[in-house]
């Protein structure tokens, strides 16, 4: 084994190998990845610390930088791991951990006479940002003023003296840490210090789809006719149709419906902007409304994973796939959740309560609050995770797939209840394995064009693939022969 000195660590010999009591995985203390050739790293035992070779000799090149706009005196880097706070993210360490070894990392600069240490990156923060969860743009301030409240992304408080970002409009009081305003899915990686400042809430990022063309009349870009505002009269017809953008039922109350043919939109997603920024996606989101598009006649959502051939929400890069279904993108924040007390953040594929620990995923919080089903006279009501603890505990199976329910910690389910009736269903089976994807529309996959039915006779078809009956609200069948399929999944291993 080789033991040297090196200008960068040169207190204690340093081994070109691991010692064998630490020969598991280890980080370079300098670039913070992890290290997968032992001949390109030294180790130093006594500081329990690893680096790439590289890494020290080009360090070495900036032991001291000059940079104004973080500080007015020249920073030097600290060689040695220490328990200093950050200036502009009042942490100890960059990524709110210690290293596997309780050990903190050696990342920091430092300024002697003016108390001033910076980590490595947040030096180089960027001045101003835009994020599309947050109508203005944010400033980097190296301390938060009326420090007393919390992140608006993660819910934790500001310590005294910390620095963050605050918005720029002084009537706004929207604050948050450095480090959650930066992250890779919450900001773009542009400053836009010195960009002219787009206005968000132009007419190009919030054009609404509506056009009033009378007192009675409204026009939507989506539909060759005009539309007019209805109510739900509770016929059997009536009560089948379905929004086009969400693809759930029109329910209760006014929706706008077409009366010339079976078109009908949700008030809220008739509303929806063509273009619009979104907390669920770092980039702008445009609306599109037409599957013929989309080569498989349909499209899974990117948060709530679900199959759609609803309207769709595409990224506005090129380059990005990300798309989104109309139920995810009406979440707003915060979110008002009728299965929750408390208002809840979104955050990177859901929505967590600060107050409690309540989380939704996105699946979760696009469900329908309240369902109607065959088997109660009344509305079944969503309980999600723990909620379910509110039943008065006691042996219950599934009305439809008459399957027990399991209401306790690890192995609680989500599910549609009555209180009056002791009616429980579970989700999937109250509103469908695919809630979003709708009888009479086409999709083409693994070379089948594939029309999908109601499957609500009683002589259920068997699928082609995996041999069961088909027992799903929906079936797929395949319109160049007869042969049927229970899901999508069976479709694409056929």
């Amino acid at each position: 084994m080789e033991n040297r000195m090196t200008t960068f660590h040169p207190k204690h010999f340093l081994e070109s190998d691991l010692h064998p009591d630490f020969a598991g995985a280890k980080k370079c203390v300098i670039c913070e990845k992890w290290i997968s050739t032992r001949p390109n790293h030294l180790y130093c035992r006594p500081c329990n610390l690893c680096f790439h070779n590289e890494c020290s000799t080009s360090l070495m090149e900036n032991l001291t930088i000059d940079r104004p706009a973080t500080h007015e005196h020249t920073l030097t880097f600290i060689r040695q791991k220490n328990s200093f706070n950050c200036v502009a993210c009042r942490m100890v360490v960059a990524n709110k951990e210690m290293n596997f070894y309780g050990m903190y990392e050696i990342n920091m600069y430092g300024c002697l006479p003016c108390n001033f240490f910076i980590h490595r990156d947040c030096m180089f923060l960027p001045k101003v940002i835009k994020l599309t969860r947050h109508s203005h743009r944010l400033f980097h301030t190296f301390q938060v003023p009326d420090y007393n409240t919390n992140c608006r992304i993660c819910g934790d408080p500001f310590v005294c003296g910390s620095g963050g970002y605050i918005c720029t409009d002084e009537t706004c009081d929207y604050k948050l840490h450095s480090y959650c305003a930066t992250h890779k899915k919450i900001w773009d990686g542009k400053d836009v210090e010195r960009e002219p400042e787009e206005i968000s809430n132009s007419e190009d990022v919030t054009f609404s789809s509506l056009e009033e063309v009378d007192g009675k009349t409204i026009r939507h870009f989506s539909h060759h006719h005009d539309l007019v505002r209805q109510y739900v009269n509770g016929g059997e017809e009536e009560n089948k149709r379905v929004c086009q953008a969400c693809i759930l039922g029109i329910g209760s109350g006014p929706f706008l419906g077409c009366k010339e043919c079976d078109f009908a939109l949700h008030d809220t997603c008739a509303r929806l902007p063509r273009k619009m920024e979104h907390p669920f996606h770092r980039h702008p989101i445009t609306l599109e409304v037409d599957m013929m598009n989309i080569k498989e006649g349909f499209f899974r959502c990117s948060k709530c994973e679900r199959e759609s051939c609803g309207f769709m929400y595409r990224c506005c890069q090129e380059e990005c796939e990300f798309k989104m279904d109309t139920r995810c993108a009406s979440l707003a924040d915060p979110l008002y959740n009728g299965a929750h007390q408390h208002p809840l953040t979104l955050l990177g594929r859901g929505a967590r309560c600060y107050k409690c620990g309540f989380y939704l995923d996105s699946e979760q919080a696009t469900l329908p609050v309240l369902v109607k089903c065959n088997y109660d006279i009344h509305p079944l009501t969503l309980f999600l995770g723990i909620s379910i603890n509110m039943w008065p505990w006691k042996p219950f199976a599934c009305e439809v797939c008459e399957l027990r329910i399991k209401p306790t910690y690890p192995d609680y389910q989500d599910l549609y209840g009555c209180f009056d009736c002791d009616t429980v269903v579970h989700v999937e089976c109250a509103i469908g394995k695919y809630p979003y994807l709708k009888p009479g529309h086409t999709i083409k996959l693994n070379g089948f064009e594939i029309e999908i039915a109601s499957n609500s006779t009683l002589s259920r078809p068997i699928c082609h693939a995996c041999h069961s009956i088909c027992q799903d609200k929906l079936v797929f069948n395949n319109k160049s022969s007869a042969i049927s399929f229970c899901s999508i999944n069976c479709i694409t291993s056929s």
